[in-house]
């Protein structure tokens, strides 16, 4: 078994009108060796839309959480940049 897996995981159908809506996520998968535990982190991905007349089309999903969470990281990191910069006399 690989220490590290990315794979693409789709959810179960619903229903709503003339639609089927299927989820698909990105599952990454962490085992530490030796031990049984491990990581593992989900993300969306898209939604599947199939129509009655047997059209299909997906629609990707954009997870604003993680741009919100990079964003944060970034600013963290220029702000003690910009800080040891200036209190660097």
């Amino acid at each position: 078994m690989d220490a590290i897996q990315s794979e693409i995981r789709t959810g179960d159908p619903i229903q709503v009108g003339d639609y089927e809506l299927i989820p698909q996520t990105r599952v990454l998968k962490i085992q530490f060796p030796g031990n049984q535990g491990g990581l593992i982190w989900n993300r969306p991905k898209a939604v599947i839309v199939k129509t009655s007349d047997g059209q299909e089309r997906i629609l990707a999903v954009r997870d604003i959480t993680r741009v919100i969470i990079w964003s944060m990281l970034a600013g963290g990191l220029l702000g003690a940049m910009l800080i040891r910069l200036l209190h660097r006399n």
